[in-house]
């Protein structure tokens, strides 16, 4: 054992007996690779880490293009939705404004089919009104031939003097038809003397209240304009159901926009389209309310 001992300590004293010259430069040549090594190895990292940070700057720059892009389509977007709530709420404004006048338009054709029956009504009384006349017309004449010598009866100059023209005995079919004969050959006077005899002769019969219109509108064509307006208010306060009621209104605000008296003239014409909104006479007080004429001059 001793010996092997000895061995060994001979051995280890020969592998590390170098000589001082060669070991010295096998170690500076291992510290200097060890020194390129490490350089190397530096470099290598920097490199590294330059590239890592090149890569995260270019990836940052394309992050924030692509952030600026999405923030341009969002504000196109947003424009492009104004946009298109204002077209809606244009639209929508046009719907409702279609949608009154429709309803005005619906409103308007129920009034025009409600005065057209008024009319026809009007119409069919004065087709019934033409043939009444007519039959009297040709009972006088029948009466004329059958007393040619029969002696003619002079027309009054003035209302006090007599009541009926036509006739002794003239009914008031014949009364009315006499009097327009005379209206229509401008014998004003003679005219308002038969329509007056229809009146009081007849009160109660559906000619009478044509008949005081009729007396109005004589003087109204004559251009008396306050005889006209006592007439016109006779025939509403005289027969106040009759169809020739919102005609009379309709004449009253007439005379007085002819006097020149326009607030009377207007107070006449909003009664009119007040109690009888679907009369004819009604929507012509509506166009002169409206400014359709700028003075109330007498057209008849």
């Amino acid at each position: 054992m001793l010996a092997k001992s000895t061995r060994r300590v001979k051995n280890a004293a020969k592998l590390t007996s170098f000589p001082g010259e060669c070991y010295g430069r096998d170690m500076s040549r291992r510290c200097a690779f060890d020194a390129m090594w490490r350089r190397h190895v530096a470099l290598c990292l920097t490199i590294a880490v330059a590239t890592a940070a090149g890569c995260a700057s270019k990836s940052s720059v394309s992050g924030e293009a692509e952030i600026a892009g999405l923030r341009q389509q969002i504000d196109e977007l947003r424009k492009a939705q104004d946009s298109a709530m204002r077209e809606l709420q244009r639209l929508s404004g046009e719907n409702k404004a279609r949608e009154a006048q429709s309803e005005f338009l619906v409103g308007e054709a129920k009034s025009t089919s409600g005065e057209l029956g008024q009319m026809k009504a009007k119409l069919a009384e004065t087709e019934r009104a033409i043939v009444d006349l007519r039959g009297s017309i040709e009972s006088l004449r029948n009466r004329a031939e059958a007393a040619p010598s029969a002696p003619q009866v002079s027309p009054p100059s003035s209302p006090s003097r007599a009541t009926r023209s036509a006739a002794p005995d003239a009914s008031p079919e014949q009364l009315f038809a006499s009097a327009m004969s005379n209206l229509q050959a401008d014998e004003y006077g003679q005219a308002v003397l038969e329509w007056t005899g229809l009146t009081h002769a007849y009160p109660e019969h559906p000619l009478a209240a044509n008949a005081q219109y009729w007396i109005g509108e004589t003087y109204y064509r004559q251009r008396d304009f306050q005889q006209a307006l006592v007439e016109f208010r006779k025939v509403i306060d005289g027969y106040g159901s009759s169809p020739q009621v919102p005609e009379a209104l309709l004449k009253i605000g007439l005379c007085y926009g002819a006097l020149d008296d326009a607030s009377r003239a207007r107070e006449a014409w909003e009664q009119l389209t007040k109690d009888y909104p679907t009369s004819n006479a009604a929507a012509q007080a509506r166009s002169l309310l409206g400014g359709a004429s700028s003075s109330a001059n007498p057209t008849r």
